[in-house]
């Protein structure tokens, strides 16, 4: 490759990182627009009543996502489920947050694994749609989120992200403690931890989170009794016809779009996660 064509390509790559990293930083300096909240009765879809909704890090379109608050206005609008994101503590919390490190949404820097759950006490939620309605919101736990969704009567969707197997059945016994493990929901992109749970469950409901579906997400689902959770922008009819077609439950997320969801449903999908998708 010549030095222009090299010259050139690297000033492409410059211009992407700008853009794309100007969006981040206005994101996390400027707050986060609150996304035009559509119904799904506005759709095609007959029956709205076999469409389930899960709230995407809990009602994000309208309060700052894994918020106590996010997950009891998922419950107020009548969601199927509240999807929130796990990891552990340095002293051994289940902590409810995204990314592995909290700045995005915090006045803090601390990695979770890193730090204790008192630490993690320590900051405010500052960031996030309609932030300013919601002060003094911190980072819940795991334990926090199943009293909401025992008393709101919502089905909790927990997915992994860190932490050691070792700890797995911790999450279980808690979702015993609320009497929530026959109706909740365990996902994840780590395939061995939901093997893990499958092992210490032989029934509780497990989605395998995959990007794109393969032949081989298709097996492992069939093989471990898994449901199967997939990117609805990477995959295309033929594939998801396929894993239906193995009698497979398929969820596609995040969709926000009335159409693209008409579109999975004449194609079996049946659960979406959402940011703004209401009933």
């Amino acid at each position: 490759m010549n030095k222009k064509k090299v010259k050139i390509i690297s000033i492409l790559l410059a211009i992407a990182i700008i853009i794309f990293g100007g969006v981040y930083v206005a994101d996390l300096f400027l707050g986060y627009d609150a996304p035009e909240i559509k119904t799904i009765s506005d759709s095609n879809i007959k029956n709205t009543k076999d469409i389930k909704l899960t709230a995407h890090r809990g009602f994000s379109g309208v309060a700052p996502e894994n918020t106590i608050a996010a997950f009891e206005k998922a419950a107020e609008f009548n969601f199927f489920a509240a999807e929130c994101d796990v990891h552990l503590t340095k002293d051994g919390v289940w902590v409810i947050y995204h990314d592995d490190n909290i700045f995005r949404l915090t006045n803090g820097y601390k990695n979770i694994a890193d730090a204790t759950y008192d630490e993690l006490q320590e900051y405010v939620i500052d960031n996030g749609v309609n932030v300013e309605k919601y002060p003094n919101q911190k980072i819940p736990t795991l334990e926090e989120f199943l009293v909401v969704c025992k008393d709101m009567n919502i089905v909790p969707q927990i997915e992994i992200k860190n932490g050691s197997k070792e700890k797995l059945q911790e999450i279980l016994k808690l979702l015993d403690k609320y009497e929530l493990r026959e109706n909740s929901i365990i996902i994840s992109f780590n395939i061995e931890a939901l093997k893990t749970i499958r092992k210490l469950d032989k029934n509780i409901e497990i989605w395998y989170l995959v990007e794109e579906i393969t032949d081989t997400e298709i097996n492992e689902c069939v093989n471990n009794n898994f449901a199967l959770a997939f990117n609805h922008k990477k995959n295309s009819g033929d594939i998801i016809k396929t894993a239906n077609d193995k009698k497979i439950k398929l969820c596609a997320w995040t969709v926000d779009d009335l159409e693209k969801i008409e579109q999975l449903y004449n194609m079996g999908v049946k659960y979406i996660t959402t940011n703004s998708v209401i009933y």
